[in-house]
């Protein structure tokens, strides 16, 4: 029964895309425009083993499309950076045909590294990527020291422990930050199969650069996460240190192995750190619970501020609640004090006043379609600062002063689809919408 009205507020929030589409790619702006690959040099390469893909990112000229052949790869432990003072294009045969594995990975180490501290504009696209999937750290690819008008694209990454894409900022850099797009990929099985809910385990996960960064929504100045495939990882999405994101027009989901962690995740201020996320804009997302246990976590903020509208709250499976809440928002540190139920005031946590450093103060949240498995879900809110079998959080984060259930004032999305992609990309081509 519920797959109907799940079709009919979907395709609702689709059929207005064509337009929108249109206007976004009559407003791109010159400075982020794609650039022209047609008048780009292409170079082949004969193999895509480690060494080759190496030399060959090694040799190329500047703006080169280096070109991989289909083939199956094994690297390894060996990692692969680039970090030339160029501009490149790093492109497969297409998923499922260009596939890299690395079955020897340690140390939290990365298969593919683009240091931004040498390298221009980066791109990267149509090759698979396949982690241990073991307790073992391991990481998919990782773009460093604040890389710019990055895009990634046409990837598949699957079964990594520690992240499948990071991106992270230069620590205590100055701006410009990290700014791009990742779109039209699929990221899945990224958790540590010993212990799912503990640990690593992201799809995506942004790292700032441990400044104090001003709140600068609808900018184009954040990691753009957009029409992407994520599905049981630990996090599909997560951030921390003064992050700053973009998740659109995603589908997520969720499995009973992963249900116990947000889909989308920020840090607050942890203990011992110096800064938490920054901002984070989630929406038109489609979050769905693939299960059959009670309930599962969907959008979970612990630090930060932004907004959260227009997103589909779904399930599919036999299952009681399905997803708990539109929204979470709770501290990072320290924890809230226990819930002391129903009628009793919400508590300060001894030692630490409102608010806590890098917490949540400016969010807003609206128009989020919530699908409950059982109807009204047995009473469980919308929004939740309180976790019925935890912590109690009202005390730090307060409707009409640290939330709104309301628009926000003033705010435009940046527009969509990202230019970067340029006017050629074909929207919701892929199947993964």
């Amino acid at each position: 029964m519920h797959n109907s009205r799940i079709n009919t507020t979907r395709t609702g929030a689709l059929a207005a895309l064509p337009a929108i589409a249109l206007l976004a790619v009559l407003a791109i702006s010159a400075a982020l425009a794609a650039p022209d690959s047609s008048r780009r040099q292409v170079l082949g390469v004969g193999s895509c083993a480690a060494a080759a893909v190496q030399q060959a990112i090694n040799d190329a000229p500047d703006g080169a499309i280096v070109e991989l052949p289909a083939g199956n790869c094994d690297w390894g432990s060996t990692a692969v950076t680039y970090a030339r003072d160029r501009s490149i294009w790093l492109r497969g045969a297409g998923i499922g045909n260009t596939v890299i594995r690395r079955t020897g990975a340690s140390g939290n180490s990365f298969a593919l590294t683009f240091d931004c501290s040498q390298a221009n504009r980066v791109e990267l696209s149509d090759i698979t990527f396949i982690g241990r999937h073991t307790s073992t750290l391991d990481g998919g690819v990782r773009l460093t020291n604040s890389c710019r008008d990055f895009k990634l694209h046409d990837l598949h990454l699957s079964g990594f422990t520690a992240s499948a894409l990071e991106v992270r900022d230069t620590s205590f850099g100055t701006a410009p930050y990290s700014r791009g797009v990742v779109y039209d990929s699929r990221f899945d099985s990224c958790f540590n199969p010993g212990s799912p809910s503990n640990g690593e385990g992201y799809g995506i996960v942004v790292y700032g650069s441990h400044n104090v960064v001003p709140l600068d929504l609808g900018s184009a100045e954040a990691v753009f996460i957009e029409d992407n495939h994520f599905e049981e990882n630990r996090h599909s999405i997560a951030s921390n240190y003064g992050s700053r994101y973009v998740a659109r027009h995603n589908t997520l989901i969720t499995t009973n192995t992963t249900r116990n962690t947000s889909m989308i995740d920020a840090h607050g201020r942890q203990n011992g750190s110096d800064r938490g996320s920054r901002s984070w804009e989630v929406y038109q997302n489609h979050l769905i619970y693939r299960g059959n246990q009670y309930w599962a976590d969907g959008i979970a903020m612990r630090g930060g501020d932004g907004v959260i509208w227009g997103n589909l709250i779904d399930f599919d499976g036999d299952t009681e609640i399905g997803i708990a809440y539109s929204a979470q928002l709770v501290i990072e540190e320290p924890q809230c004090p226990d819930y002391p139920g129903d009628g009793q005031p919400p508590e300060q946590v001894p030692g630490s006043p409102y608010p806590v450093p890098d917490q949540t103060t400016q969010a807003w949240i609206w128009d989020n379609a919530h699908v409950w498995a059982d109807g009204n879900a047995n009473g469980y809110d919308e929004l939740r600062v309180t976790d019925y079998g935890g912590w109690d959080c009202r005390f730090y984060i307060q409707e009409d002063r640290d939330y709104h259930l309301s628009p926000k004032p003033g705010y435009q999305p940046y527009t969509y689809p990202h230019p970067l992609r340029g006017s050629t990309d074909t929207i919701f081509a892929d199947g993964f919408d």
